[in-house]
């Protein structure tokens, strides 16, 4: 059969034949990572039969299985970039604020993903591979559906170009697959969030989310699975690419449930497919490696639970020491950021007055609509989610990253410590307020070279990888207090561009408070969140190396598959870091 199915693809790919790597005793590496996928959660899925291949690979091909700390904060950015680079400073939340150049840096948005690869002084260890659905490039040579590139690149070279075009029109039987699970997607995400919604298991819809769904969950997965097959019959030497569909589902259904898992059994089938296409037809030996970049912990949507967002409440905690009036309960669609925010529900409210006085049955049938439209539907959801609240009048920057939060005080031209923030009234009437506010299980500040962690229950101080509490209980208790935990929540702190009051969710040791709109959480610590997954195959055994930090992936995995003269960079990098 290999033969057979070599002679096919030499047919196949023929229009490729110039791209075909020379064989060479260089054991190449495909890398496939499954976003936030926790080790706990795989360890359930594989149990249920959903990740048959996965199984098949632990327990009949030999490979390992390990779990390993990711460091803070919990999130792709940050991960990645330790992972492909050896370095993530600078990353202190996928969304964060640049005090000096005075804007929100987003990572949903290729422009703030393109302001971490620019700092990034390190060479990436993706140097002659390819990269695919990644945040960031790692220097790879080919690149698609990646946001970030070292190189300025235009939009349809990101998208794959002229070759991910040839591609797919190379396979019409996958094209048409797509199609038709598109539709199905599409009729699948209203009747699963109808059903979940009728549980109290879900947010409102985020307006885009079953187009995003679409395009993830069939097309990227798709387009991505004909890409890494194609380079492993090249013969590419590393191949770096990131299935997300987990991480999607997980946010709007939850890491454990039913929707998640099952998609999972769809990602598990790419694996397979990449595995027999390495075994039959790959153009030199390989190592195939799975792993996650951060887990997932069940969530409960703050808004949903406090009836605002956390925008709303500094802003209210704000103007209430300023003397405003705002209401007591705003809705994300009511931001004062866009006067368009409330657009879809007006215009079913005039529909509502255009109808005569006697059908009051119609009235309040329609008005039914209009809340529901606000609540899922409306025209800033669809376009632009809350994500972050810049509040000018009261020089206020918060952004929100799922369960972790970073507040600035803008009008301070340098980040604030602890004496700063309670040397001010205002400052520390902020800081008391939130603190006492349910939905905010702890805040961390700066102190001097230590860091300060307060909950309503206690206070201690980060000094080293020492724990020194002042008051009550550990703060650090609920969401873990072991030396993996206390050096990350104080690396994260210290950044120079972490907020001036870091904020985790509320944890109560199974949900925890997101401030985003999600029932899937990552960020902060605290439960699954920061133990990801490690598939390694028997010749490449890691589980007695430290990982404690996606920075500990790198040297530890990836510089083993990169080229000669980027290792020998990167380990010339890390000698002279040590040497400081």
């Amino acid at each position: 059969m290999g033969p057979l199915l070599r002679r096919y693809y030499a047919v196949k790919y023929f229009a490729f034949r110039r791209e075909r790597r020379p064989r060479d005793d260089r054991r190449g590496l495909v890398a496939l990572q499954i976003d936030a996928l926790a080790y706990e959660d795989l360890r359930r899925a594989m149990q249920l039969g959903y990740c048959p291949t996965l199984s098949r690979l632990l327990h009949g091909d030999g490979f390992h299985l390990r779990r390993w700390f990711c460091g803070l904060p919990s999130a792709t950015p940050y991960a990645q970039a330790g992972i492909l680079y050896g370095r993530n400073e600078g990353i202190p939340a996928f969304r964060f604020y640049d005090r000096a150049e005075r804007r929100v840096i987003t990572c949903n948005a290729p422009h703030g993903v393109q302001y971490i690869c620019d700092r990034i002084q390190a060479p990436g260890a993706l140097a002659g591979g390819s990269s695919y659905v990644n945040l960031l490039d790692g220097d790879a040579q080919t690149v698609a559906f990646t946001a970030a590139t070292r190189e300025r690149t235009s939009l349809y070279q990101r998208l794959g170009g002229t070759r991910m075009a040839l591609l797919i029109a190379l396979h019409p039987v996958r094209l048409v697959r797509m199609v038709a699970q598109s539709l199905w997607e599409w009729i699948r995400e209203d009747l699963e969030r109808m059903a979940a919604q009728m549980r109290g298991r879900a947010t409102h819809s985020e307006g885009i989310f079953p187009f995003i769904r679409i395009l993830s969950n069939v097309i990227m997965r798709e387009l991505q699975t004909m890409a890494i097959m194609l380079d492993v019959y090249l013969g590419v030497p590393v191949i770096y690419s990131t299935y997300m569909q987990y991480d999607e589902l997980g946010h709007h259904f939850g890491p454990s449930s039913r929707q998640a898992l099952g998609d999972l059994r769809r990602t598990d089938a790419r694996v397979h497919e990449i595995a027999r296409m390495i075994r039959t037809a790959g153009g030199r030996g390989y190592d195939l490696v799975i792993l996650s970049d951060h887990g997932m912990t069940p969530a409960v949507s703050y808004r949903v639970r406090f009836g605002e967002t956390l925008g709303s409440t500094v802003r209210r905690v704000m103007r209430d020491w300023d003397g405003g009036a705002v209401p007591d309960a705003v809705h994300s669609s009511a931001s004062e950021d866009s006067e368009y925010a409330d657009a879809g529900a007006q215009i079913v409210e005039t529909v509502a007055r255009a109808s005569h006085e006697r059908h009051q049955r119609w009235r309040r049938g329609v008005r039914h609509v209009r809340d529901w439209v606000r609540s899922r539907y409306g025209l800033r959801e669809l376009i632009l989610p809350e994500k972050y609240l810049v509040d000018t009048r009261s020089n206020v920057v918060i952004t929100y990253s799922s369960c972790l939060a970073l507040l600035y005080f803008a009008d301070a031209p340098m980040a604030l410590d602890w004496r700063d923030l309670h040397a001010d009234p205002r400052r520390s009437h902020a800081f008391d307020a939130l603190l006492a506010h349910p939905g905010i299980g702890l805040i961390a500040t700066r102190d001097g070279a230590c860091v300060r962690v307060t909950s309503r229950d206690g206070t201690a101080v980060l000094d080293g990888g020492m724990v020194h509490v002042l008051d009550g209980t550990n703060p650090l208790e609920p969401y873990g207090a072991d030396h993996c935990v206390v050096r990350a929540v104080r690396h994260l702190v210290q950044q120079p561009n972490a907020g001036d009051l870091v904020l985790f969710g509320a944890y109560d040791g199974h949900d925890i408070v997101s401030f985003d709109d999600q029932v899937g959480a990552h960020g902060a610590a605290g439960g699954a969140q920061t133990y990801p997954f490690l598939l390694t195959p028997p010749a490449l055994d890691l589980s007695r190396a430290t990982l404690e930090d996606a920075r500990d992936l790198h040297g530890a995995l990836m510089l083993r598959y990169a080229r000669a003269d980027a290792a020998q960079s990167a380990n010339s990098n890390a000698d002279a870091s040590a040497a400081r």
